[in-house]
């Protein structure tokens, strides 16, 4: 089975709660055609009516081979600077309309829950409903929140209860920095939501995040920014820094093969870096609007990586092996 678990969805009545609350400063600027107009605060995203509506969802799934895919929520959407009450009843909308898309097309769709990352012991509940009462895959987390990386410790209740609930965590970038430099060319898309993505990585190693949860399942979006390719790099600096090298127990390499990341790229695969993996398409917020930059090669993929969504989610399905060794994606 070919499972993409990296597609974003976005239920009416979730889009309906955001828009009417304040706090969260988004609206649909504009619809026309197949194209939505979404401002929050004072960015505007392009859109399209896919990300609304499940059935078209199928449709591009069935267009690109693709038998399952797990929904999660479209990131301009998601804001951890909104307080932590208006969050948490955000998510708890947004994962019950999930799972009953998901009750409806049980064997097209499974889910990432929603997490209101503001409020860490919240966040937890949450996560613990939606997957032992929604059925919900495991939780969506953003790759910082308001500038804090999930190695901080605040966050420590989402991981002992995704631990003890033996479930995935997916981790999107969010919020990147230097939007002020990277505005132009669409660059906040191309490269600052991956540059986030990499700080992070870098972050859970050195700060100690994989050390405390030697068996936590984190599947890092888009390829893990750019930590692959600066593994060596990042290896450097730890044999010549005394103070650097004493915060890990082994090699970057050793770290980075504990996590799991989504490596189908536009035009092909990351097929020199091998590590674990899974297999996604994403469906792009251009400014353009509508156009889809989803992975057209996703066919080729051979079995052993297409079926490693449901090697990542083992609780979720029957296959139970741990390690994969195909290409990461991106």
């Amino acid at each position: 089975m070919i499972t993409d678990i990296h597609c974003h969805f976005v239920p009416e009545r979730y889009f309906g709660f955001i828009e009417a609350d304040p706090a969260f400063g988004v609206r649909r600027a504009r619809r026309v055609d197949d194209q939505v107009e979404v401002t929050v605060g004072s960015v505007s995203f392009g859109m399209n009516e896919t990300f609304f509506d499940p059935e078209r969802q199928i449709a591009r799934m069935d267009q690109l081979g693709i038998e399952r895919s797990v929904l999660s929520l479209a990131t301009p959407l998601i804001d951890y600077a909104v307080p932590g009450p208006n969050a948490a009843a955000a998510a708890r909308i947004y994962n019950d309309e999930l799972a009953a898309v998901i009750a409806t097309h049980r064997d097209r769709f499974a889910g990432w829950a929603f997490l209101p990352m503001q409020d860490p012991p919240a966040a937890a509940a949450e996560l613990r409903r939606a997957v032992t009462e929604l059925g919900l895959w495991g939780g969506h987390m953003g790759s910082n929140v308001n500038g804090r990386y999930l190695d901080a410790a605040e966050y420590a209740p989402i991981f002992d209860a995704a631990q003890a609930l033996d479930v995935p965590l997916f981790v999107h970038p969010a919020n990147p920095p230097g939007r002020d430099r990277t505005a132009a060319y669409e660059l906040t898309i191309v490269s600052g939501y991956l540059f986030d993505s990499t700080l992070n990585v870098f972050n859970m190693i050195f700060g100690g995040l994989l050390d405390r949860y030697p068996d936590l399942r984190l599947c890092v979006a888009h390829a893990g920014g750019y930590g692959l390719l600066l593994r060596k790099r990042m290896q450097r600096e730890v044999d010549t820094n005394p103070e650097l090298a004493r915060r890990i127990k082994g090699d970057v390499g050793d770290y980075l093969r504990r996590l799991w990341f989504d490596t189908v790229c536009f035009r092909g695969r990351l097929s020199a870096l091998r590590h674990r993996q899974s297999r996604k398409t994403t469906t792009s917020f251009s400014a353009a609007m509508g156009r889809s930059r989803s992975e057209n090669r996703i066919r080729s993929a051979s079995s052993s990586e297409a079926s490693a969504a449901t090697r990542l989610a083992k609780r979720s399905c029957t296959a139970t092996p741990r390690r994969c060794s195909g290409p990461r994606r991106q």
